[in-house]
């Protein structure tokens, strides 16, 4: 009988301990860290830009256009600051377009009047009627028919405009370009 007591003695003392390794092992365990997660967007960076590009981004939540501008490289010299708000904040999937300045396509149509040439995309109804057979009304409908249909492709689009035939681009075709 008594080894009955001490083997349920052994016995209860192997429960309690096996009981306190558990549950001591259980509180040292950490539990697993989690890596944060890393917010990204991805914007696309078109225009007069150094390297237009889809570019990704770590989102800080505090991203703006023009971090995203110089993650391609910045801009060019013909970039205009004044139309894009280079201090919005960026959202995922964007398209940030940096266009070019107007001053540039100011320039270029001066070099083309320059050369005496009318640039019939360009000129407005006074410019217009120094042209050979174009009066007010013609240089009207000119005006209209860009308006309508976009710029003129080519100078010989100008014969769709209602009352400019052959004849009358004949006269006029050395005085103007697109």
């Amino acid at each position: 009988m008594k080894n009955k007591i001490i083997l349920a003695a052994i016995f209860c003392v192997i429960i309690i301990a096996a009981y306190f390794f558990y549950f001591s092992s259980q509180e040292d365990e950490k539990p697993a860290e989690v890596a944060p997660v890393k917010n990204e967007i991805i914007v696309y960076v078109s225009g007069q830009v150094k390297t237009p590009a889809v570019v990704t981004l770590e989102d800080n939540g505090n991203l703006r256009i023009v971090d995203a501008v110089n993650a391609v490289g910045g801009m060019t010299d013909l970039a205009d600051t004044e139309i894009v708000n280079l201090a919005e904040k960026l959202t995922d999937g964007q398209h940030i377009h940096i266009p070019t300045k107007d001053i540039f396509f100011r320039e270029l149509a001066a070099q083309n009047n320059s050369s005496n040439l009318i640039n019939i995309n360009t000129a407005d109804e006074k410019e217009l009627q120094k042209i050979k057979g174009i009066g007010p009304a013609l240089a009207g409908r000119i005006i209209d028919y860009r308006e309508n249909n976009g710029a003129f492709k080519s100078i010989e689009e100008i014969k769709k405009v209602r009352g400019i035939g052959d004849k009358t681009f004949e006269k006029m075709k050395d005085q103007i370009t697109v």
